[in-house]
């Protein structure tokens, strides 16, 4: 007999997220909430690298995750990118 599928309950999957508040040059830009344990808050550097952003500095600290950009006109760039992002994520 087949194993029966797990059952998907949102609101305990919702229970184990954890949620960091994003920012960018010290300005807010969003949420990025982990859903699952194999999600880490670096995947967000990881992409950033993968749409060519290499020149920042990243940390998390407690619920927050600084971005700090070495190039200042490369700022408004990456808050556009990662409000899109983030708003999918």
């Amino acid at each position: 007999m087949p194993e029966p599928f797990p059952f998907f309950n949102p609101e305990e999957e919702m229970k184990n997220a954890h949620t960091y508040n994003v920012y960018v040059n010290d300005d807010y830009v969003g949420n990025k909430i982990l859903f699952s344990q194999c999600e880490k808050i670096e995947d967000l550097s990881d992409y950033l690298n993968s749409k060519g952003f290499y020149n920042f500095q990243a940390e998390a600290e407690g619920d927050h995750y600084h971005l700090q950009m070495t190039e200042q006109d490369q700022g408004e760039v990456v808050k556009d990118e990662l409000h899109s992002y983030l708003r999918l994520h």
